[in-house]
């Protein structure tokens, strides 16, 4: 029996089957989340043994605060690759005012959380 099919617009004639196969994508995809695992830590993270790191990233850093007398921003200032593993780079700026001086800032290294994902 000869079944008229559409996909994505197209129009095609052929014999209707009552097997479907699923691609290949589909099976490497369930395979893939099947060997990974995502770590996370606090500036810096590495895959464990017989693992590959596949990816990574940063979380989000806090809110900035700003009130009359005090600051605080976070700044991001690197998101990479690290051996087996990711590493997050931030800063803290804290600002004071003091009716004598104004504002004076102050900026230290911020450990921001990260995350790896890795496959074995």
């Amino acid at each position: 029996m000869r079944k008229r099919a559409t996909y994505a617009g197209f129009t095609t004639l052929g014999i209707a089957v009552g097997v479907l196969v699923s691609p290949p994508a589909v099976q490497a995809a369930v395979n893939y989340f099947d060997t990974t695992k995502t770590v996370s830590g606090t500036g810096s993270v590495a895959c464990p043994a017989g693992t590959r790191m596949t990816g990574g990233g940063v979380g989000s850093l806090p809110d900035d605060v700003f009130g009359y007398t005090s600051s605080r921003e976070y700044l991001l200032t690197g998101s990479m690759p690290n051996a087996n593993g990711w590493k997050a780079t931030a800063k803290q700026i804290t600002g004071k005012y003091s009716d004598a001086n104004g504002w004076t800032f102050r900026t230290t290294s911020y450990s921001a959380k990260v995350f790896a994902v890795c496959a074995s």
